[in-house]
C-alpha cells in the first residue's frame, strides 16, 4: 500500500489557498449584501480557520483528517448554494486537493481529488451552465493539475534529497569504519610481526649467543689443560660470532620502515 507523502513540501502551495480564499472573501463582499453576505463569510472565517489548524492537528490527532474535508467539503456546498451564484468559491476546491495529497497515501488522496473535480465540476455547470460552468471548471482543473504535479514534484526532490543525505551519512560511517577496521589491522600485522621477530631472536640468536657462552668457557678451560686445542675452539668461537652478528643485522633490516623511492 502506497505511503502519505513525507513531511516536506513546497508551501507555495499552502500560501495559494490563502490567496483564493481572498479572493473569494472579496467576490464575497462585492457581490453578496444582507443576510446572504454575513453567511458567506462566516462559512468563509470558519473554511479559513480550519485551513490554517489542519496542518497541526493532523500531525498531532490522527482522526482529524478524516472529520475535516467532509467538513469542508460540506462548507463549500453550503457557500456554493447561496444565491447569487459565486464562480471562484468552487476553486476553494484546489486548496483541499493539496492538503488531501499531503494528509493521505497517495490512492486515498487520488480519490479525494476526484471527488473534489466532480464536485466543483458539476456545481460550476448547475451555477453557470453547461458551457461557462464547463470551461471554468476546466480551467481551475488546469491549474489545480499544474500545482498539484509541481507541489508533487518538489515533494520526490526533497525525498529524493534526504534520501540522497541519509546514503552519505551512511557512506561516511561505512568509511570511518574501514578506516577504524584498517588502523586495527595494521596494529595486528604490528603485534605478528614483533611476535614474529621476538621468536626469531630466541630462537636464533639467543641461541647462538649461549652457544658462544659455552664455547668461550671451554676455551677457557682448555688453556690450562690442552692448550694446542685453543686456536680451534676460537676459531669456532669467531664464526658462531659472525654468524649471530648477521642475524641480528638480519633483525634489525627487518624493523627499519621501507625507504621512500
Amino acid at each position: 500500500m502506497s505511503q502519505a507523502l513525507p513531511a516536506r513540501h513546497y508551501r507555495g502551495g499552502y500560501l495559494v489557498g490563502f490567496l483564493i480564499l481572498g479572493v473569494a472573501a472579496m467576490r464575497v463582499i462585492l457581490f453578496y449584501q444582507g443576510r446572504s453576505l454575513l453567511i458567506a463569510l462566516v462559512l468563509l472565517a470558519v473554511f479559513g480557520l480550519l485551513y490554517i489548524v489542519e496542518p497541526v492537528l493532523s500531525a498531532r490527532v490522527r482522526w482529524f483528517r478524516f472529520v475535516y474535508f467532509p467538513l469542508q467539503v460540506a462548507l463549500l456546498l453550503t457557500l456554493t448554494n447561496l444565491r447569487p451564484f459565486l464562480d471562484f468559491t468552487s476553486a476553494l476546491y484546489i486548496p483541499l486537493s493539496v492538503q488531501a495529497l499531503r494528509a493521505f497515501s497517495r490512492r486515498v488522496a487520488m480519490a479525494w481529488m476526484i471527488l473534489f473535480a466532480v464536485l466543483l465540476s458539476v456545481t460550476t455547470v448547475v451555477g453557470m451552465g453547461w458551457a461557462a460552468g464547463l470551461s471554468f471548471s476546466l480551467l481551475v482543473l488546469a491549474a489545480a493539475g499544474f500545482l498539484l504535479s509541481y507541489d508533487l514534484l518538489y515533494s520526490q526532490t526533497q525525498a529524493d534529497q534526504t534520501e540522497s543525505e541519509a546514503l552519505l551519512a551512511e557512506l561516511q560511517q561505512a568509511h570511518q569504519r574501514l578506516q577504524a577496521y584498517a588502523g586495527q589491522a595494521e596494529e595486528l600485522a604490528a603485534v605478528r610481526e614483533r611476535n614474529r621477530l621476538a621468536r626469531e631472536l630466541h630462537d636464533s640468536v639467543s641461541q647462538m649467543i649461549f652457544s658462544i657462552t659455552l664455547t668461550s668457557q671451554s676455551a677457557r678451560l682448555l688453556l690450562e689443560r690442552d692448550p694446542a686445542r685453543v686456536p680451534e675452539q676460537l676459531d669456532r668461537l669467531q664464526e658462531m660470532t659472525g654468524s649471530a652478528l648477521g642475524q641480528l643485522r638480519s633483525l634489525i633490516a627487518q624493523l627499519r620502515p621501507p625507504q621512500s623511492p
